[in-house]
């Protein structure tokens, strides 16, 4: 996916603002529904107008071949207008779906991709999820079902209105006055409503968030005997929820009394005026007609607006939430330049950082030195700070004071996308997809031959067992590495580590709670693709550090021991550090 350009931005207006900037991209559906709508209108609003024609020459003797043609273009409206319903209802859903997919990519451009990795994980997945596809589902519904229905109902509303005026002057005038004060009126409800549902979305989307984290942690709450709990907290949730909907959606639909009230009104106002009208002789039997097909027409889409104006309130209230997401910097925005990564293995210097999270300071003036080519191993208890330094090394945080540098390059100026092209990272916690095994290794990188994937395995000893599974490279494995074992999984991470000929390598080793199986496959893989990198190494055992050409003890995030050696006898001189 392609970073939204800086133009993309939404601009000063907010939800009104970000529809108009959707429809650009679905320009061409878009014209072609609403001018399907306006065919399907007028062909609506033709039907009376050809019913008095027919009833007035009838009445006056006219030939019944000048009957006939009036009863053949009546029939003409009816398919035409057909047609266009028909047609606007196909471009209004394509128009949509295009517009919902639009936001869709910005949103999740700017939740997941454009936002630091540290801020992405601190969110509730199911929360995120709803933000993006949720309201990016309810945008295209409204559009498709609402938006282009509601342009040719409000089209058929003034022409009666004009017609009306045209015909009884004095009903027309109060049927316009009281149109006005209606859609006043509605106005005024559906901003109450709309800031109603914007809570209820928000709402709505950590609910989702809070099920998601329910589901992922069944497997630890359901032996402590904490479902009950999670039942309890998902039912508070939904009762909250539901208040919220209630009252917004009661909002909505105090429109419908009111168009109902309208009705009548102009039912008794136009047939009143009309039928006087007639009596003084001002007005003939098919003009009546008329009038009465016109007033029966309102109602139609005066009933339809009534029942859509949920759905544009819930469409309005997501836009308003959507404009403000996409109106807002992400944090740490417009640090990073274009400064280029340095080539070869590159070394690492850590001057006087500190960093914290929010009010809490996790490392306080650390520095240490990790010559090219070289490697360092960082240990330390809990909490000491270790990932955190593997975070600044990977441009996932910034420090709020001090440098992180790269071959002598601020960290803080490579963009994301430069990192990635030479930082690879090795974690006994990598993430496999629910995709095959080639797919996997490469990362959906289609470009890479199978030849080369099957060398790299090679070098892992890994090719026979991979070769021996039901499809070989293009078996599937399920998401998070379900049918593999621990061990099989770490294999495959060290083979996409050996696929990127990347200078510099950051191994997270993650546990040292390894059963002897998966432990000597680790140290295999972690031998094969250390050599000719910069490599900066969390550890946990001892038998993993030996590898390394220096050692860098942490604790209360503070450099404790930062010393070249024997490792053994290091660390058993900070006994704990490897707790």
């Amino acid at each position: 996916m392609n970073p939204e350009p800086a133009s993309g931005r939404t601009p000063a207006g907010g939800g009104a603002a970000l529809l108009r900037q959707e429809f650009r991209a679905a320009w061409g559906s878009g014209v072609g529904a609403v001018l399907a709508v306006l065919i399907s209108a007028a062909a609506a609003l033709a039907g009376p107008l050809l019913v008095r024609h027919f009833v007035d020459r009838a009445t006056a003797g006219t030939t019944a071949a000048v009957l006939a043609g009036t009863a053949v273009a009546y029939l003409l409206a009816a398919l035409v207008g057909t047609g266009g319903r028909i047609g606007s209802g196909y471009l209004a859903a394509r128009t949509g779906w295009q517009i919902a997919d639009r936001l869709r990519e910005r949103l999740f451009q700017r939740l997941v991709v454009e936002e630091p990795v540290l801020e992405v994980e601190r969110r509730q997945t199911g929360e995120v999820l709803e933000q993006i596809d949720g309201n990016s589902d309810i945008v295209g519904r409204a559009v498709s079902e609402s938006v282009f229905p509601m342009i040719g109902n409000l089209v058929v509303a003034a022409g009666i209105l004009v017609v009306m005026l045209v015909t009884v002057p004095a009903a027309g005038l109060g049927l316009a006055v009281l149109a006005v004060g209606l859609f006043a009126g509605f106005s005024r409800i559906s901003r109450w409503a709309v800031s109603r549902w914007e809570t209820a979305r928000l709402q709505q989307a950590r609910l989702f968030g809070f099920l998601g984290d329910a589901l992922a942690a069944r497997s630890d709450v359901q032996p402590l005997n904490g479902t009950a709990w999670v039942v309890q907290q998902a039912d508070h949730r939904l009762n909250a929820l539901f208040a919220v909907e209630r009252r917004a959606y009661l909002a909505g639909r105090t429109f419908w009394p009111a168009t109902q009230l309208f009705f009548a009104i102009s039912f008794a106002l136009v047939l009143g005026a009309g039928l006087n009208r007639m009596g003084s002789g001002g007005l003939t039997i098919g003009t009546l007609a008329m009038l009465y097909l016109y007033v029966d027409l309102l109602q139609e889409p005066l009933e339809q607006v009534s029942s859509q104006a949920d759905e544009l309130q819930q469409m309005a209230a997501v836009l308003g939430l959507s404009a403000r997401t996409l109106a807002e910097s992400p944090m740490g925005a417009g640090a990073r330049t274009s400064a280029r990564f340095p080539e070869g293995s590159p070394g690492i210097a850590f001057e006087h950082v500190t960093f914290g999270y929010g009010d809490e300071t996790v490392l306080h003036d650390v520095t240490f030195d990790v010559p090219a080519g070289t490697s360092l191993g960082i240990v330390g208890p809990t909490g000491a700070g270790k990932s955190t330094v593997v975070n600044l090394i990977c441009g996932l945080a910034a420090p709020a004071s001090g440098l992180v540098r790269i071959g002598g390059v601020d960290v803080t100026t490579l963009t994301e996308a430069e990192l990635a092209r030479h930082l690879t990272v090795l974690s006994q916690g990598a993430h496999l997809f629910a995709a095959s095994v080639r797919e996997n290794i490469t990362l959906f990188d289609d470009s890479v031959p199978a030849e080369q994937v099957l060398a790299v395995l090679e070098r892992l000893d890994a090719a026979g067992w991979v070769n021996a599974l039901p499809g070989g490279l293009d078996t599937r494995v399920g998401a998070g590495g379900r049918g593999l074992s621990e061990g099989e999984i770490q294999v495959l991470a060290g083979a996409r580590a050996l696929l990127r000929p990347c200078g510099l390598l950051v191994i997270d080793e993650g546990t040292s709670r390894l059963d002897p199986q998966t432990e000597r496959v680790w140290s295999r893989v972690v031998e094969a693709v250390m050599p000719g990198r910069t490599v900066v190494m969390v550890a946990h055992r001892t038998s993993t550090l030996a590898q390394v050409d220096q050692i860098l003890v942490l604790e209360n995030g503070r450099v404790d021991v930062s010393a070249t050696g024997n490792t053994a006898e290091i660390l058993s001189s900070r006994a704990g550090a490897t707790s």
